[in-house]
Formats: structure tokens, C-alpha cells, sequence
């Protein structure tokens, strides 16, 4: 519920729950990705989390194989849904990880599946940046690469 939500930021608990999925312990990161994740779902808070932090100690959970993965996963999955959280996510090295986790020989097909999607959430970024009128010369902001899409 988007009211609980924003009750919960303005008291504090984005902070905590950062700090939380900042220890090394797998069990609070695991409760802590997973009340992220719940929380990134509120388009609303989606900028918010990443400007509190957020993003550092997900990816870094994305780089073991336990639990606290799949929440973070999910939880970056839903904070791709958000065109601002683009560059921050691809700046923390989320898409590197995502890469990373889609090359793993893993039987955890649905947090490949995840990490898949987000990918792919972020590239549609670069084509909804591509110039309209077909400049491929790469002279754009884009880049050559991204230009030939």
C-alpha cells in the first residue's frame, strides 16, 4: 500500500533497511532485499531508494549464490522500471552483475530470468534515447553502437 510506504521512508526505514542489506550476514540481507524489492514496487519511492543507497548492497548480493540474490534481483528489476534509475544502476556496476548472472550455470532459472529482464528494461533505454530521423553516424550521444540498434 503506497500510504504505508511513504510512511515507512519518511520514518527512516529505506535507511535502515540499506544499512541492513550492508551486513554480511545472509539472513538480514535476505529480509532486507526482500522488503526492498517490496517497497521499489511503489513507483513513487523507486528514485528515493537508489538516492538513499540502495543499489551499492544490491548489487553486491547479486554477485553471491544464496538467498539474498533473488530478492535483489527482483528489487533491481523493479527499480530499472524507472527511466531515472537508469544511469545510477549502470554507474553501481548493476549491469555488469545482471550480465554476470545471466552467464552463470545456475538451476535458479527464475533470478536468471529476472536478471534477463532488467537487462533488457535497460536497453530499451538506449532506444528510447536514439535519435528520431536515423543518424547512425554515431556523432550523436549515443554512441555508434547504440546508434546501429
Amino acid at each position: 500500500n503506497a500510504e504505508l510506504h511513504l510512511k515507512l521512508y519518511e520514518n527512516g526505514a529505506v535507511d535502515a533497511l540499506v544499512a541492513l542489506a550492508s551486513l554480511e550476514d545472509t539472513e538480514c540481507q535476505e529480509v532486507a532485499a526482500f522488503a526492498l524489492a517490496h517497497l521499489a514496487s511503489d513507483r513513487n519511492l523507486q528514485v528515493h531508494l537508489v538516492q538513499k543507497g540502495a543499489l551499492k548492497p544490491l548489487v553486491a548480493m547479486m554477485t553471491v549464490k544464496a538467498a539474498p540474490a533473488h530478492y535483489a534481483g527482483l528489487a533491481l528489476l523493479k527499480l530499472a522500471n524507472n527511466f531515472e534509475n537508469h544511469v545510477a544502476i549502470a554507474q553501481e556496476g548493476g549491469i555488469q552483475a545482471l550480465l554476470r548472472l545471466g552467464r552463470e550455470r545456475s538451476t535458479d532459472h527464475e533470478l536468471q530470468y529476472k536478471a534477463a529482464l532488467t537487462v533488457v528494461n535497460l536497453a530499451s533505454n538506449v532506444v528510447n534515447l536514439m535519435p528520431k530521423g536515423g543518424d547512425v553516424s554515431g556523432s550523436g550521444s549515443i554512441g555508434i553502437g547504440a546508434a546501429a540498434m
